[in-house]
């Protein structure tokens, strides 16, 4: 079953509404007759709902043109705390990648035996022939990427065609930071990290580094902050590595300092 699009909750002023909307749509609404302005919250949701099938209607009718697919997915827990899969399809369409969301799934276990069952049954729901699944992409978590009893595998072991990717955003700080072939990078990673957190968990720690960055660091470096490395994604630890080598003289004064 798929998951119900985004509702419109809770009382939206319509004039907010006709406020955002550009010159041709709010004259609309404002002259047409109030039994037809179409503004009421449940009229709003069926729109969405209309929409939300059109557009799916098309995605799936695209993904049988070219026959063979991937499928991409990950776990996320939304606003309400609610654990929601995003599913994902990636195909060749008139020659060109496209990669296109299609819909989230309510899913009440996250293991990994139940995770594929949910993606399989997803997708033989939208009617579409596992057969022809080519590719499987997923982040690194053992549920996800787990040799054995992860989905990958699981998904595998039915379907021995749809090869696995690792996520691209993650491959490359899995590779790079947690290797024990590249002890120095690692090692400067970790350090890196370690001495934001440690500057940042003190208000007068705070303030000595705050007072060298001034005195030592010029120009409009001189307003820029330590920003906590990613965790987990290599692409988003670019910005914080440049920022802490460009106010690295502020950061060795300030431990010089403290010990």
């Amino acid at each position: 079953m798929l998951a119900p699009p985004i509702k419109i909750s809770g009382d939206v002023p319509a004039r907010l509404l006709v406020d955002a909307a550009d010159k041709q749509t709010s004259d609309l609404f404002l002259k047409a007759p109030r039994n037809a302005s179409y503004l009421n919250r449940r009229v709003q949701n069926q729109i969405i709902s209309l929409m939300d099938d059109a557009i799916q209607k098309q995605i799936l009718s695209d993904i049988p043109q070219c026959k063979y697919f991937s499928i991409l997915a990950d776990e996320t827990t939304d606003v309400s705390q609610t654990e929601q899969l995003d599913l994902s399809f990636r195909f060749i369409k008139d020659t060109r990648v496209h990669e296109e969301f299609l819909c989230f799934v309510p899913v009440s276990s996250t293991t990994g035996k139940d995770l594929a069952s949910t993606i399989l049954s997803q997708l033989s729901q939208l009617g579409l022939n596992l057969e022809h699944m080519r590719g499987q992409g997923y982040d690194g978590a053992s549920n996800m990427s787990g040799k054995y009893r992860g989905i990958q595998a699981r998904v595998k072991e039915l379907y021995p065609l749809a090869m696995y990717t690792h996520c691209c955003n993650h491959v490359l700080n899995l590779v790079i930071s947690t290797s024990s072939q590249l002890p120095v990078i690692r090692n400067a990673m970790a350090t890196i990290s370690h001495i934001c957190v440690f500057l940042s968990r003190s208000a007068q720690r705070v303030t000595i580094f705050q007072d060298n960055v001034e005195r030592e660091v010029s120009g409009s470096a001189s307003r820029q902050k330590l920003k906590p490395i990613c965790a987990t994604r290599w692409v988003e630890r670019h910005d914080p590595i440049i920022i802490f080598v460009t106010l690295l003289p502020a950061v060795v004064s300030t431990l010089e300092e403290l010990e």
